[in-house]
């Protein structure tokens, strides 16, 4: 019998260009197992590198989670700027020390806020049949699934952006913000 998971409620906030160190070293923490999970496949430490330095893009929205000021989890809207009407990939990775404690639910939420305000009709997750913890995450949503070999396509329709999603976001921005200024002054 597994013991009850400790939640931890991490501080989660945009990443950018500033970050490509923190964004490589989380990508580097993570295992063999994890990152198949998140890319599909297991990859070398080289291709990690060249991916975080690339992560941050036009089309490419990234939230950290931060817990003790350190990036344990990742959460990616890929293709925001592909099509029309509008809709992108949403991607996650949390290392595993990390795991099973409500970082990837917490993370998962903020990106479905994010594709809402950005006027994302269909998100895309994807993920091994076997990924167990992805699929609880994303059941939450009420995804229309898709099973293709060992690969769930998990595909949800964020709601429409409302005032309030929006004054949601900037004030999780702002708050974020201010965090991090004190955090490096301190």
């Amino acid at each position: 019998m597994k013991p009850h998971a400790t939640y931890i409620t991490p501080e989660i906030r945009k990443l950018g260009k500033r970050d490509i160190s923190k964004i490589t070293g989380h990508f580097l923490r993570l295992d063999r197992k994890t990152r198949s999970a998140r890319f599909g496949t297991v990859i070398k430490d080289a291709v990690i590198k060249n991916y975080a330095e690339h992560v941050i893009s036009a089309d490419t929205l990234v939230f950290g989670a931060f817990v003790d000021g350190e990036l344990r989890a990742i959460g990616e809207l890929r293709g925001l700027l592909e099509t029309c009407p509008p809709d992108a990939e949403l991607a996650l990775s949390v290392e595993p020390d990390w795991q099973e404690k409500g970082i990837g639910s917490t993370l998962f939420s903020r990106l479905m806020s994010a594709s809402q305000n950005r006027g994302i009709k269909t998100l895309h997750v994807f993920f091994s049949n076997e990924n167990k913890t992805m699929q609880s995450i994303a059941a939450r949503h009420h995804p229309e699934v898709t099973l293709s070999g060992g690969q769930i396509e998990a595909t949800i329709d964020p709601p429409w952006a409302t005032p309030w999603s929006y004054a949601r976001e900037m004030a999780e921005d702002t708050i974020a913000y201010f965090r991090q200024i004190f955090q490096i002054t301190a």
